[in-house]
């Protein structure tokens, strides 16, 4: 319960719908869970990636962490309830959109060319 208040699980994130598979191209390729090993929870990891892919407000990145945490925390066993803090807290760090990471938020989406609208 403490690592619910003190990495501020959002409750209501299990509530909002993530990016829907027409926003993600066929192309898309998720390492699944960055810098930490795949183990069983690989799928809310790539569910993750794809919310990154697509970015959007700071608002939809902290609910697709929060979704990764609960995810996460959610599975058996005592080794998830001490990873699920330490990939929120990564993905919160490093994940921020303005990082020229191949991971960072909205990592999808083409940046504008402010030299080509002149």
């Amino acid at each position: 319960m403490s690592a619910l208040v003190l990495f501020s699980y959002n409750a209501s994130a299990k509530t909002k719908k993530t990016p829907a598979a027409a926003e993600v191209p066929a192309t898309f390729k998720s390492d699944a869970c960055t810098f930490f090993p795949d183990g069983d929870y690989r799928e809310c990891c790539v569910v993750h990636d794809r919310e990154y892919y697509v970015g959007g407000s700071w608002r939809d990145r902290l609910h697709s962490d929060d979704r990764l945490f609960g995810c996460v925390f959610k599975k058996k066993g005592v080794l998830h309830k001490l990873a699920a803090p330490l990939m929120w807290t990564g993905t919160r760090v490093a994940g921020v959109g303005f990082l020229p990471t191949p991971f960072h938020w909205g990592f999808g989406q083409k940046k504008k060319n402010p030299a080509a609208s002149k």
